[in-house]
């Protein structure tokens, strides 16, 4: 009995022991309150942690007096996964986090100054890290190196100004990045890099006025990211790399004033928006290009007064629009249908803005718009059909007191009872006088009146206008009753700031009166072009001219200008001509005045319009002359000219020939030259100069020599030596003396005996010279006798058979083309009138040119003083071979 009662008080012994153990390892801490594995101690005032069961999976030490030296012993809680540290003492990340396998710890609105890498072990398993609203100033790099598992890090409301590059290389795991309430100011390229995962980034309240291209780049998943509440100023494509999957971007309460074109290109996911309180002015056509998922876009509260045609014109998702307080007028007032595109369109607000009037068009393409906010505007007048677009409407919010209740309102009537709740609607008329007050819904036709709204009746005018000058538009308008009316005037959708206006009041034709104002543009530049528009406004609404556009043009300048150029025949030439304007001048070219270009129909002649120079190959003396390049262009035109000279070596037209000539008989010798310059000829005889006497003189440029009455003396070899600066050359005759021969003809009242040169030279293209020369042999008239019935006539024909030579450009009229004088070869007999002796020699002229000429002074000398003929000559110019005739007149041959 003994040993039993023993045996089983040992077995009890054993058995209490551990329960005890057991017992107190599971007791719940004194002061705290405990449910299954989550103890709270929170808000008990500790200064250190009582002893925590080994089983506590969630501790809550929140808002005590803690610190970090308490919590030593938190390594023994190997089942601790949550820990709660708010509002301690705490100035450190506490030691404990190197050994447990805690996945979340709260660290909030402690006085933790910094963090670095002693306080995490490798692989910790810390997946969520709050550390909010402490006083943390410096991450150091690498700080978050071993924080691998790491998914939620909020550092909110902390002193934090920069981060270190890299910071975040291994957190490939973190989802949500929580910044907000710092002093961050710049955010660095690629800072991010290495958040694969992230999918929310939140920014706002910092200091942030600079986001570098880059900043963002790495990012695969984000989906959220706030920018609120900083300080950029522009929204650029640079720092926008690595948003593809954006789909909420909020930007409110910054300073942003300019929207990169081109900025959304890679942010096609994008459904809401957030661009409000910021101090945008424009929307330009492309500014939201690419946005084309985008659901929800915020506008409102910046300076909004210019809203593009195509603004809006890429999306067509966009469901809520929301443009309140900003400036808007001419959006509604002018335009036609601006948001056209948007057909899912159900929120449109466009509250307290600067309309006055409603456009007819305004609205169109709104077919799924449900509710329209028009509060706070001052609107005067709504142009008929306004609101007909939007046929699903339910909800219109209009409470304007300044409304024109003339006839063309009453429309407006039927459409709000057919299709509205009238209760969102408070709009009043406020003319004529006696519907003052009056809501627009209770409007009668029997009310309505004419309208008073200004109306213009000279729209300004689109015109070139010349650069560095003053360019002027014009714009009149009246109204009835005639009133005060203010003019504004707009360029480009935008108002001009402190424009040059003059303005006055005029009486037109009929009587009426009408206001007028000019808008002067002084000393005109390039940046004044565009497209101008004249609002004319008084207290019953407003009225929109037609837009004129003003292009600026600028006189012709020359950039190249051609110069005197002097070539050798067979050498290319080069003129230079270019010139700048607005819009570029056009080049032309003329030669002395016309477009007769030799070289062009020679196929030498090559004028591109892209290049400035003008060539002429194989050059001619024909190209010689005065060549005008023109620049022209709507402002005017210029003009430079350039002389071109085309040197040639001096050469004979045809091989002089030797000549036979009876002794008395005259003779021409002919020296047929080319050259530029025109070569100086010299005529000598056995080598002695020619010189001119009373029967040796010259004609045709010196190119004939003329000798009357030859005698045995002038026998010998004549020499023509042509000179110009590129060269001499010479070419040499003989001419043979014969004895004379005669021939006795009677004629009536013979006076003497006539001897007739005749010299037909063709030097030029269509004028002939001839030379006729008569001489009275006295000596030989003294020995003829007078028969009654008849009388003797000694006749000698010296003629030329030369071809025509070249004609010299500065003497065209000097010379003539060189063809058989009429006798052809076989010399035949012609009488004074032209008229062949045999009808076989009759040639039918088909057409004729005939000119007078009178001897040459040469002549005069050898004829008596009271015999002063004139010579007629006709050429066929029809007919080959050429025919002439002659005839004389005032003297009796």
């Amino acid at each position: 009995m003994g040993v039993s009662h023993y045996l089983m008080s040992i077995a009890a012994i054993l058995f209490l022991v551990p329960f005890s153990q057991q017992t107190e390892n599971y007791e719940c801490p004194q002061k705290c309150d405990c449910l299954k594995q989550y103890v709270d101690c929170s808000k008990k005032n500790l200064i250190s942690v009582p002893r925590i069961p080994e089983w506590v999976e969630q501790l809550d030490l929140s808002f005590n007096r803690l610190s970090e030296e308490v919590t030593k012993d938190f390594d023994k809680l190997f089942a601790l996964k949550i820990v709660k540290l708010d509002k301690n003492a705490l100035h450190n990340i506490p030691n404990f986090l190197e050994t447990n396998q805690i996945e979340e710890i709260r660290l909030n609105r402690n006085s933790i100054e910094f963090i670095d890498g002693g306080h995490f072990s490798v692989n910790c398993s810390v997946k969520t890290l709050s550390l909010n609203s402490n006083l943390i100033r410096v991450i150091e790099e690498g700080a978050l190196d071993n924080l691998t598992n790491l998914i939620v890090l909020k550092l909110n409301r902390n002193e934090i100004s920069s981060l270190p590059n890299h910071l975040f290389m291994r957190q490939s795991k973190l989802e949500v990045l929580e910044l907000n309430h710092n002093k961050l100011h710049v955010i660095s390229g690629l800072l991010f890099q290495g958040l694969s995962s992230l999918t929310t980034l939140k920014l706002k309240f910092n200091n942030i006025d600079n986001i570098m291209d880059g900043a963002f780049y790495g990012f695969k998943s984000v989906n959220l990211l706030q920018l609120d509440h900083n300080r950029i100023k522009t929204i650029s494509k640079g720092w926008m790399y690595g948003l593809e999957s954006l789909i909420t971007l909020s930007l409110s309460n910054n300073l942003i004033s300019r929207i990169d074109l081109g900025s959304w290109e890679l942010c096609t996911n994008l459904e809401m928006l957030d661009l409000s309180h910021n101090f945008l002015m424009e929307i330009e056509g492309r500014t939201l290009q690419h946005l084309i998922n985008l659901h929800t876009l915020n506008l409102c509260n910046n300076n909004i007064s210019s809203v593009s045609q195509e603004a809006f014109s890429h999306m067509v998702q966009l469901q809520t629009l929301l443009l309140n307080n900003n400036k808007i007028s001419w959006t509604v007032e002018d335009m036609s249908g601006p948001f056209a595109k948007l057909q899912n369109l159900k929120l449109f607000n466009l509250s307290d803005n600067h309309i006055k009037s409603i456009n007819s068009k305004a609205f169109d393409g709104l077919v799924n718009l449900v509710e329209l906010d028009l509060m706070g505007n001052n609107i005067t007048s709504i142009q008929q059909h306004a609101f007909e677009a939007m046929a699903k409407i339910k909800k219109f919010h209009l409470n304007s007191s300044s409304l024109l209740c003339d006839c063309n309102l009453l429309w407006i009537v039927k459409w709000i009872k057919d299709k509205l709740e009238q209760k969102y609607i408070t709009a009043t008329c406020a003319y004529p006088s006696e519907l003052r007050g009056v809501l627009i819904s209770k409007l009668k036709e029997e009310n309505c009146g004419d309208s008073p709204k200004p109306k213009i009746v000279e729209h300004p005018k689109s015109h070139l206008a010349i650069k560095s000058k003053s360019a002027n538009l014009i714009c009149t308008a009246t109204s009835n009753p005639f009133s005060n009316m203010t003019f504004l005037w707009r360029k480009n959708n935008g108002n001009i700031s402190n424009p040059t206006v003059f303005e006055n009041v005029t009486m037109s034709k009929k009587g009426q009166s009408q206001a007028t104002s000019v808008l002067i543009i002084p000393n005109v530049t390039n940046a004044d072009s565009g497209r101008y528009q004249c609002v004319v406004s008084n207290k019953f609404g407003t009225t929109y001219s037609t837009k004129a556009k003003v292009n600026i043009v600028t006189f012709p300048r020359f950039l190249k200008m051609p110069s005197n150029v002097t070539v050798r025949t067979g050498e290319t030439v080069t003129l230079d001509c270019a010139a700048t304007g607005d819009p570029s001048p056009e080049i032309s070219w003329k030669k002395d005045g016309g477009n007769d270009f030799p070289a062009a129909r020679e196929r030498r002649m090559n004028v591109m319009p892209s290049d400035p120079r003008f060539f002429i190959v194989n050059a001619k003396t024909t190209d010689m002359g005065i060549y005008s390049c023109a620049a022209k262009n709507h402002a005017g035109t210029i003009i430079a000219n350039a002389t071109l000279n085309v040197l040639q070596e001096p050469s004979f037209i045809r091989v002089m020939e030797n000549k036979e000539v009876t002794s008395g008989d005259s003779v021409v010798l002919q020296c047929m030259i080319s050259g530029s310059p025109k070569p100086v000829l010299k005529w000598l005889k056995d080598g002695i100069p020619v010189v001119h006497t009373d029967r040796h003189f010259f004609t045709g440029d010196d190119q004939l020599l003329v000798i009357v009455g030859v005698e045995a003396n002038d026998a010998g070899k004549y020499e023509c030596e042509i000179t110009n600066e590129l060269g001499t050359k010479k070419d040499m005759i003989e001419l043979k003396v014969l004895p004379p021969v005669a021939i006795m003809v009677n004629e009536e009242d013979m006076t003497g005996i006539i001897i007739i040169t005749v010299v037909c030279c063709a030097v030029g293209t269509s004028i002939i010279w001839v030379v006729i020369i008569y001489h009275t042999r006295r000596r030989m008239a003294a020995a003829v006798h007078t028969f009654p019935g008849e009388s003797v006539k000694m006749t000698q024909v010296v003629h030329s058979d030369c071809d025509s030579p070249q004609m010299f450009p500065d003497n065209i009229s000097e010379h003539s083309s060189c063809k058989d004088s009429g006798t052809g070869d076989s010399a035949k007999q012609t009488s004074f009138d032209g008229v062949p002796t045999e009808r076989s020699d009759q040639v039918h002229f088909e057409t004729a040119v005939c000119r007078s000429y009178s001897p040459v002074p040469e002549a005069h000398k050898l004829l008596p003083s009271s015999f002063k003929p004139s010579i007629q000559v006709c050429v066929n110019t029809s007919v080959t071979p050429a025919t002439y005739s002659f005839s004389s007149h005032s003297g009796n041959v």
